[in-house]
């Protein structure tokens, strides 16, 4: 009995030890032919910001089955520059005993980093209606990591209670940032009189009143005049200007206006108001006005001026300018768009008086002649920008000699025009934009070759295009010379020619 049981035990496990061996056999078989290189985590293309750090991403790889895997030998053929952008191909080679395989990846190198914005706005300072009154002292820096410095290109804005900064790199990467700020207004205008601040007259002399104009750091303002001037008897009196802004600021300025006896009004060489007849050369001028030439102050400075706009080059030269924010000055005629002209001043520019009509033969005909053109640009100009302007440039500059068709009126005009209050400017360095020069490069080269060490006032004119193509480099090379660049003002040294006629 014993013997058969051991012999049925002998067999069950020989019955299991075989069924055991065909199934791991089986098994064998299986993995055998199912087995290959499973990968997971590969990505035939990606994409890897320039500059950064890169490791080869050849994913999670092994041989063999469902059962077992086996690790396998990784190289990989290529290479990849960050810090070059492009598309590099990097060539994974996966060995497992002596089964291979080979997989491609594309490796593409971009700048997808968007530029850092610091920013300092203490000086800030906002107008009620969103105009930034002093951006000069706001510090913005931008910095990309492929660009570099690309502080120029900030954008600033105002929205709701932020000023808002953006700046876009040569990637299209953008980045923005935001400060708080308070709006308000507590400076009020200020306001230049046209011609003195005292008159004389003698009684029953006509009393013409001359003029002021104001300027607000927010808004367009108007003058309002009151005078109690009564010419019929002797005393002073006094014409009140005032001006108030939108936010309720108010200045106010006189002037004096002395009525003599016909026998206490004395002669004398500072009286801006006396005038000759010349009856011959049909003149009628001031000829004991001393005629000034404001004298240099300061060192380096760079005066950009523009004849004979606005244009339909002007609006582009507007964005150069607003790039690097230089303020420029625009002698305007009567030709071209009032947005333009309402554009130029809005951003800060000076605009002043050149002519009307820019036809010489009309100008020059007679002092009633250019007077007539004069105050028919001062007339526009005030019309579109609120303001009077009293700065002016002759056509042809007060050394032209086309207006000898009435003998000695340029030696009567630049007398003349400063005692009715005017400031008269001409240039002392040209970009030959109105002669023979036609060439961006020449206008250029003749600007930069023509600066002095002191002050430049230079002539361009942004009716010519290729005058206009000039300017951003201009702008360079005087920002990265030492020069700062300025609008004329009353008080700016004039650069006076000497009159030929």
């Amino acid at each position: 009995m014993r013997e058969v049981l051991k012999n049925e035990k002998l067999r069950l496990l020989l019955g299991f030890f075989s069924v055991s061996f065909i199934i791991v056999l089986f098994l064998l078989v299986v993995h055998e032919v199912s087995s290959k290189f499973n990968i997971t985590d590969f990505k035939r293309e990606i994409e890897i910001n320039y500059g950064s750090d890169f490791k080869e991403k050849p994913g999670r790889v092994c041989y063999g089955s469902n059962i077992y895997c086996s690790d396998v030998e990784i190289s990989v053929q290529g290479n990849v520059d960050t810090n070059k952008i492009g598309r590099y191909e990097l060539i994974y080679t996966y060995k497992y005993k002596k089964k291979k395989m080979n997989l491609k990846q594309v490796v593409i190198v971009s700048d997808i980093e968007a530029p850092k914005i610091t920013i300092d706005t203490s000086a800030a300072s906002i107008c009620p209606n969103d105009k930034i009154v002093n951006s000069d002292n706001i510090v913005a820096q931008a910095i990309d990591n492929l660009d570099g410095d690309i502080s120029d290109k900030i954008n600033i804005k105002v929205e709701g209670d932020y000023l808002v900064f953006t700046v876009s790199d040569s990637s299209d990467n953008v980045a923005e940032e935001k400060v708080s700020i308070v709006k308000q207004d507590t400076e009020a205008p200020k306001i230049s009189l046209v011609g003195d601040e005292q008159i004389t007259l003698t009684v029953g002399e006509k009393y013409k009143e001359l003029g002021a104009s104001a300027i607000d750091n927010c808004d367009n303002v108007k003058v309002e005049i009151k005078n109690n001037v009564d010419t019929s008897k002797k005393g002073t009196y006094k014409v009140v200007y005032s001006s108030k802004d939108d936010s309720g600021n108010i200045s106010t300025k006189e002037r004096t206006v002395l009525v003599e006896n016909k026998k206490e009004v004395k002669s004398s060489s500072t009286n801006k108001t006396s005038t000759t007849s010349n009856k011959k050369k049909g003149l009628t001028c001031t000829t004991d006005y001393v005629a000034s030439n404001k004298t240099k102050s300061g060192s380096k400075v760079i005066y950009l001026t523009f004849d004979d706009g606005p244009s339909k080059h002007t609006a582009r030269l507007l964005d150069v300018l607003k790039k690097y924010n230089v303020k420029v000055t625009f002698f305007v005629t009567g030709f071209g768009e009032d947005s333009i002209i309402k554009r130029e001043y809005d951003e800060g520019h000076t605009v002043a008086l050149h002519t009307y009509t820019h036809n010489y033969k009309t100008v020059y005909s007679s002092v009633e002649a250019y007077y007539n053109d004069l105050y028919k640009i001062r007339d526009r100009v005030k019309r579109i920008t609120g303001v009077e302007s009293n700065i002016i440039r002759f056509p042809g500059g007060s050394s032209n000699t086309v207006s000898r068709i009435t003998p000695g009126l340029m030696s009567c005009l630049v007398k003349d025009v400063q005692a009715k209050g005017f400031h008269y400017f001409d240039w002392n360095v040209s970009s030959g934009d109105a002669g023979a020069t036609t060439s961006t490069s020449k206008v250029y080269s003749n600007v930069v070759n023509g600066l002095r060490s002191d002050v430049s006032v230079v002539l361009q004119h942004d009716s010519k295009g290729y005058s206009v193509d000039a300017v951003e480099k201009i702008i360079q090379y005087g920002l990265s010379h030492g020069y700062t660049f300025k609008a004329l003002d009353e008080n700016s040294y004039g650069a006076h020619h000497g009159v030929n006629n």
